[in-house]
């Protein structure tokens, strides 16, 4: 920010100025904290200028442009003796044309001096470019945010951790204007703000990219990334070549090579986020800040988007990095705050990272598990699959068998067919054949509502879809028993017994810990990871004897993971058979009684417990046997 001139009556310009001679100075001020910078006199430095540009005065060092010591010293002056004898000696109109034709250039000098001062300044003592004050954000029941305090300094990476309800997305939308806050302040480059949408804040400089990235899926890249600029590069004749050529520098900048004339709603997430990162940018952003960037990425995507994130650091941008993979956090932040019931409830430098100092002071408690497996007793087979494919060709005639009390791990990697064989055996994909058992009977699944009626219940990749944001916790909780709630037998308009609603949800909340504790709260308002468990209660509701859980602890935090592992524990000592399919290879190996690897649709190899190795699993995952 250009440092701000105000004059000042000079007592050594007054020992110079001529009789009846009105002098001024300036005074360089960069903020309250830089002080008194540079005093000069404007109308001698103004004819000096002039005087040495034709020749005529000498130049030698001089004090008469005063820094202070810890400030850099102007490299000339002009020798005040030859300029006092000339201005004693020229015409008043002479002087005052010198005076006019060079103050067009003073005024330049001026701001250059005081912003090189200022610099000089800045980086010799670091101020802050955001500051957060007691910030307090309030929803009916519950305090989402309780006095968070934060800062931020330029070219940082500040990581923000925290269990799902935190408060950590709150805080940051409250920040970026996604969301008003109730109370407290925020100071962006030393200046009150209060943003009133994201829109504004990216006016500032400070950029938000959130957790769900949403692109105008019928609009380009190169229009999503200039979305907002319509007024300034679409006028009566759109330059729209220049501003692909713009977008297509910016993706080339950040290391991606993609066309920016691909729509929106034909790339992933990947892509989505580093074209948010794009249109920072363009919009010249000083602060970006990362709601769960890496949820949806796998490991490839995600070593990319860190080193861009390492990249912007060194061009002076500034990011909030919030995410449940704190190992990831570590890799880049500079500093991490750790939030906890709302609350700042602690600070890390660099130097201090520290696991399991991190996790302890999310959790208030020690994890001396984070894999709390138990040995249980294992029963008779409750599925068994043979032979089973799909109709387009990612299901190769897979086989296994899952018992009661057992925990089936299901590992492999991205494009294996792990997904694809669990929807085709829930009815969901069209199965080419096959057959499956349910307690030694055969079945025909064709739907997944007819394996929820032989006792297979189902939790999505992507649990979203398994919940209607616009519903309340009770009514999604309830939604896949809802028949069996119902007063009397009408058919569809048949009234549900909302006493019987109500218990079965709160019972799930209790059980699970799902904040807000309050059944009525529409699952949209929800943080990621307890929407993660309502989608999970919704599943044990149905009271399946066979539950498949694909990917259940992706994209939460380190607290609820352990929590959802340790429910998985008492479901198996229920005497429920559990698939557990996982692209976390520690979690897998360390959860399962017995694991499957899935390589191109088809099962590749078995491993026990006892005899699975990381080494020997990620071999089976990638690389063909003989």
């Amino acid at each position: 920010m250009p440092p701000l001139i105000k004059t000042m009556d000079s007592p050594m310009a007054s020992t110079l100025r001529p009789k009846n001679h009105v002098s001024r100075t300036c005074q360089f001020e960069g903020s309250q904290n830089f002080g008194l910078i540079a005093p000069v006199t404007i109308d001698i430095i103004a004819i000096a200028i002039t005087m040495l540009n034709m020749g005529i005065l000498p130049l030698t060092r001089s004090s008469s442009l005063m820094l202070k010591r810890s400030h850099p010293k102007p490299s000339w002056c002009i020798h005040l003796g030859v300029l006092n004898k000339l201005m004693l000696s020229a015409q008043p109109d002479v002087i005052s044309k010198v005076f006019n034709s060079v103050l067009r250039i003073l005024c330049m000098d001026i701001v250059a001096l005081g912003v090189a001062v200022s610099k000089a300044v800045a980086g010799s003592t670091p101020h802050p470019i955001l500051v957060v004050e007691n910030l307090w954000k309030r929803y009916p029941g519950v305090v989402a945010v309780k006095g968070a305090s934060i800062k931020v300094f330029e070219s940082e990476i500040v990581g923000l951790v925290g269990e799902n309800g935190a408060g950590k997305s709150t805080l940051l939308k409250c920040v970026t204007g996604v969301i008003r806050r109730d109370s407290g302040r925020v100071l962006w480059m030393g200046r009150a703000v209060d943003f009133h949408s994201p829109s504004e804040a990216l006016k500032h400089g400070v950029m938000y990219v959130p957790q769900d990235i949403v692109l105008a899926k019928n609009l380009s890249i190169s229009d999503n990334i200039f979305l907002g600029m319509e007024g300034k590069s679409m006028l009566a004749t759109r330059e729209a070549h220049r501003e692909l050529s713009i977008a297509k520098q910016l993706l080339s900048e950040l290391g991606v090579d993609v066309d920016p004339q691909i729509r929106g709603g034909e790339v992933g997430a990947a892509i989505a986020q580093i074209a948010l990162i794009a249109r920072a940018l363009h919009f010249r952003a000083r602060l970006i800040a990362l709601d769960e960037p890496t949820s949806a990425l796998g490991p490839v995507e995600v070593d990319r988007l860190l080193d861009i994130m390492v990249k912007l650091r060194s061009r002076g941008i500034s990011m909030i990095f919030v995410s449940h993979k704190i190992e990831e956090v570590m890799r880049v932040a500079d500093r991490i705050y750790v939030m906890r019931d709302g609350e700042i409830v602690a600070e890390f430098d660099r130097s201090r990272f520290n696991l399991n100092d991190i996790v302890k002071a999310m959790i208030a408690r020690e994890i001396r598990e984070f894999f709390p497996k138990e040995k249980v007793p294992i029963g008779e087979k409750v599925l068994e699959v043979k032979d089973l494919s799909d109709y387009y060709g990612l299901v190769k005639s897979v086989s296994f068998y899952v018992r009661r009390g057992e925990i089936l791990g299901i590992y492999g990697i991205v494009g294996s067919g792990r997904t694809e064989m669990a929807l085709t055996l829930i009815g969901y994909r069209r199965r080419r054949k096959g057959e499956v058992y349910v307690n030694g009977a055969l079945v025909n699944i064709m739907r997944p509502s007819d394996a929820l009626r032989y006792g297979i219940a189902y939790l999505p990749e992507d649990w979203r879809l398994a919940l209607v944001y616009l519903l309340s916790i009770k009514d999604n909780i309830a939604l896949p028993i809802a028949q069996t709630l119902k007063t009397v037998n009408l058919g569809l308009a048949s009234p549900i017994n909302l006493k019987s609603e109500r218990e079965l949800a709160s019972k799930f909340i209790e059980s699970l810990r799902i904040v807000p504790r309050d059944p009525y709260r529409r699952t949209m308002q929800l943080s990621g990871g307890n929407r993660q468990k309502v989608a999970l209660a919704k599943l044990l509701a149905t009271k399946a004897s066979v539950l498949i859980l694909d990917e259940p602890t992706h994209g939460i935090d380190v607290g609820t993971k352990v929590e959802i592992r340790r429910l998985m524990v008492d479901l198996a000592k229920e005497g429920k058979a559990i698939v557990l399919i996982s692209s976390e290879l520690p979690e897998v190996i360390n959860m399962s009684d017995r694991i499957l690897v899935m390589r191109e649709g088809k099962v590749v190899a078995e491993f026990t417990r006892e005899r699975a190795t990381e080494e020997d699993v990620v071999k089976a995952a990638i690389l063909k046997m003989g």
